[in-house]
């Protein structure tokens, strides 16, 4: 509750840049080498990707991190941060139905083959 206190004060677009930072960087960053090698064993999650999990069922998906510079990811970012806060800790719970979620992804897939540019985070 504090932290949602704390950052009411920040714009939507400085808040969803703080949640993309600190996921990139715990996605990113695995303790020791062979904490690496056992996340690559068991989450499959490859550089440059990010593991996020949607529905109440808790569907996993893994999802490009460019993915997230799109209006759509941005929206449920900020759905995630109002819901769980910045403290989640491990795969990325998003607060939307697994169908739902898919249909964005499907979304976010065509417009990526045609070509659509997403522009720069935050701009």
């Amino acid at each position: 509750m504090e932290d949602m206190k704390a950052n009411s004060k920040l714009s939507v677009a400085e808040m969803l840049q703080q949640v993309l930072k600190k996921w990139k960087k715990l996605a990113s960053a695995p303790r020791n080498s062979s904490e690496k090698k056992s996340m690559q064993k068991t989450h499959g999650v490859p550089k440059g990707f990010l593991a996020v999990c949607a529905g109440e069922e808790m569907k996993r998906f893994v999802i490009p991190t460019t993915y997230l510079h799109h209006h759509a990811f941005r929206v449920l970012l900020g759905e995630a941060a109002e819901e769980f806060g910045f403290r989640q800790e491990g795969v990325l719970s998003l607060p939307c139905e697994v169908a739902a979620f898919e249909r964005t992804l499907e979304m976010v897939q065509q417009q990526k083959k045609q070509g659509f540019c997403w522009g720069s985070y935050g701009r």
